[in-house]
Formats: C-alpha cells, structure tokens, sequence
C-alpha cells in the first residue's frame, strides 16, 4: 500500500510540474524532457488543460539550441542576466559546473525550481520578453559553464551574463551606458569652454580680464 500512495504521489507532483509548463508556454521536448512523459501524454494534458486555463499557446518547432542566437540581443542580454543571477541564487545554477547539464538530470524538483525562477522573475518583471523556453537553455549552458557563466558588473556588482569565449569585460550595458552619457557630457562641456574662449575679444580672457598681449 505504501508503495502505491508512493508511486501516485510521484506521479501527481510530475503533472503538477508539466501544467506549469503547459502555463509557460513550454514546448512539448522540454516537457518531455523534465516529467518524463511521453510526447502523447504532453499533448492529451495540453488538450485537457486548455479546457479549464483557457488560451495557452503550443508553440510548434525546435527549442532554442543556443543561447549566443538570442542573446545577441541587448535588452534580451540584460534580462538573461538578470534571471540568470535569480537561478543561481534560486539553486539551479549548480556550483561547482555539471558535466552535461542536460535536463534528464534537473527531475521533477530541479523543474519545479526552473517554474519558480521563472514565476518569481515575471512577477519583477512583468512586460519581459524572455520566455521560458529560452531560460531553460540559458541554465543548461550556465549548468555546463563552456561558453557562459553568471559573474558581477565590476561598476554596480549586478548579475552579469559573462562570455568566456569572447569579451571578458565585467561591465553590465547599464553602466556602460552611464560611463558613455557622462563622457559625452564632460566633451560637451569642454567644447563650450573653447567656443567661450574663441569669442572672447583679442586680449581678454574668457571671464572677461584684461591681459597683457605680450
């Protein structure tokens, strides 16, 4: 008896954790994936859970394969950053690296901590335009630690999405910007000084002093 109230327990949790990710948006490999259901079991839930949440869209095709393809974007780079910081605190970031941090490894409870990164990132931010999709891949890559890892802006030690085959600068696109408005600002200034000093009179200095013309 005990056996069985064990296995319907499992069994409950695992479709718990596939109607999130049908909420998500998540495509079915994903799903597959992370419960362990079988591709037709995915789409009669889909089928069965859309009578009672309504309008949730299946999207069709392959999932993300790279996280370079999307990131490419800096308002995307910036928010994979941002919930790439929350995973790692969050706990499914594993520290030290996973060897082959294929989603087979997560389960059902590194799936249920995946929802919960996901969830409590789009309740900060609710206009983001990272799906879930995309924050599955980008902890796959950050798990494996090949081509990306979360490290902190050297200026504001926010999270920070790190290529470790490319740039090596630890500066986040936020801070970069401040650094390039405030040097914009300070030329601005001194080419107001020298138009000043170009139309001050022969023999004047630009507050206005006489001073000697030899």
């Amino acid at each position: 008896m005990r056996v069985s109230e064990d296995r319907y327990a499992k069994d409950l949790r695992r479709l718990n954790v596939a109607q999130r990710l049908i909420q998500h948006e998540v495509r079915t490999q994903w799903i597959c994936a992370l419960t362990g259901f079988s591709e037709e079991r995915v789409r009669r839930l889909f089928r069965a859970y859309q009578k009672t949440l309504g309008t949730v869209r299946r999207h069709r095709g392959p999932a993300p394969t790279r996280v370079a393809a999307f990131v490419r974007s800096p308002t995307l780079r910036a928010e994979a950053s941002a919930i790439g910081g929350l995973a790692r605190v969050l706990q499914v970031v594993p520290l030290p690296p996973a060897a082959g941090g294929r989603l087979n490894r997560f389960g059902v409870e590194g799936a249920e901590r995946l929802c919960r990164v996901f969830e409590v990132y789009r309740q900060v931010a609710p206009d983001s335009r990272f799906t879930m999709d995309q924050l599955i891949r980008l902890v796959i890559a950050l798990s494996e630690r090949q081509e990306f890892e979360i490290g902190h802006c050297g200026n504001c030690h926010g999270a920070l999405l790190l290529d470790r085959l490319g740039d090596a600068r630890r500066v986040c696109p936020a801070c970069r910007a401040d650094t390039l408005a405030r040097g914009t600002g300070e030329a601005g200034a001194e080419d107001q000084e020298v138009g000043d000093s170009a139309l001050a009179p022969v023999g004047e200095s630009p507050e206005g002093q006489q001073q000697s013309l030899f």
